[in-house]
């Protein structure tokens, strides 16, 4: 009896040593998980640009990156990658390592527009990234080119309707947030225009300046320089209230559009699979940095308004974007190969 109470003790044993030998890598890994994200960041952070430099959004992401630097302790490099509409950039986000060391600026195009325009999309938008916190909501402006026998936008609405398909509208590119506010407004307004998309915001709105296109429906920023030196004519803003910068124009929806709303915006997103602790510790900079008053002011500046939120608001923010867009392009049938 003794022998077998021996022998049992000396198996029970030596399975308990097993299975310390079994789990320890397992042990090891998460330490090595948790000890990288404590020490997070310890080397620079890439911040992705789904962008060309110099448009209105480059402005607002080195902004951000450079305070969010300091903030962090450590350098945020901005990579711009412009391409497809943007889905480029974020595709590059989406499929990048999960360690907080890649994070990307998720704007309204890429996320909630482009899954309802292209038939094939190299990511989804509501699975492959996180979302860290919403940075900036701006205006969306319409702007016409001089020439444009419209002092209002019941004259434009008017003009269109006597002239359809003769007044030629710029835009970013299909499925950009400038399409789409234009495909809007022409829809709720029943007028027809000739759609022209181009590479880029700037392109988009230059054309307008040398009236290669005559009208556009874009981010307050880009265009806002051109209204101010009087090279083109402001006729409304997008959301439901008058932009501070042009506090005179007044709203689709008060100027001829009854209903009409749309904005542009953007946060910061990570790839699925990011550590919570990095994506609160990401937030919790985010969120100070965009408190501070000096960004705000540059944030207004360029016609947007600073918006931090908790990586959950974000997360309902843009699901509710996404299902209230879907309905957009069905009615509108905004659609691309």
């Amino acid at each position: 009896m003794l022998f077998k109470n021996n022998y049992l003790l000396e198996f029970r044993a030596a399975m308990c040593a097993a299975m310390l030998f079994a789990v320890s890598p397992v042990a090891q890994a998460q330490d090595a998980s948790n000890a990288a994200t404590r020490d997070y960041p310890n080397r620079p952070i890439r911040f992705i640009l789904p962008n060309g430099p110099g448009s209105n959004a480059d402005i607002f992401i080195r902004i951000l990156a450079q305070k969010l630097g300091e903030a962090l302790g450590q350098q945020v490099v901005v990579d711009s990658r412009p391409g497809a509409g943007g889905m480029l950039g974020i595709d590059i986000a989406a499929k990048s390592a999960p360690d907080g060391y890649t994070i990307a600026r998720g704007n309204l195009p890429g996320l909630a527009v482009a899954p309802h325009v292209y038939k094939k999309m190299p990511y989804d938008a509501l699975k492959d990234l996180l979302p860290v916190s919403l940075s900036d909501v701006g205006q969306n402006l319409l702007a016409v080119h001089l020439s444009v026998a419209a002092t209002s936008l019941r004259d434009l609405i008017a003009l269109m309707k006597a002239n359809p398909d003769k007044l030629a509208m710029a835009s970013p590119g299909v499925g950009s947030g400038g399409h789409l506010a234009g495909v809007l407004f022409t829809t709720m307004a029943g007028v027809r225009s000739l759609h022209v998309p181009y590479k880029s915001a700037g392109a988009s709105i230059i054309s307008v300046v040398s009236n290669e296109s005559q009208w556009t429906f874009a981010p307050i920023g880009a265009p806002l320089p051109h209204v101010r030196s009087g090279r083109l004519r402001a006729l409304a803003v997008g959301a439901d209230k008058r932009a501070s910068q042009l506090p005179d124009v007044p709203t689709a929806a008060e100027a001829g559009v009854p209903g009409y709303y749309s904005t542009n915006w953007a946060g910061v997103v990570v790839p699925k699979g990011t550590p919570p602790a990095i994506i609160r510790k990401l937030n919790a900079a985010i969120v100070k940095v965009l408190s501070a008053a000096d960004v705000k002011e540059q944030f207004v500046q360029q016609g947007a308004e600073a918006s931090p939120t908790t990586p959950e608001e974000f997360a309902r923010f843009i699901r509710a974007d996404y299902d209230r867009i879907a309905k957009l392009a069905k009615v509108a049938g905004l659609t691309a190969d």
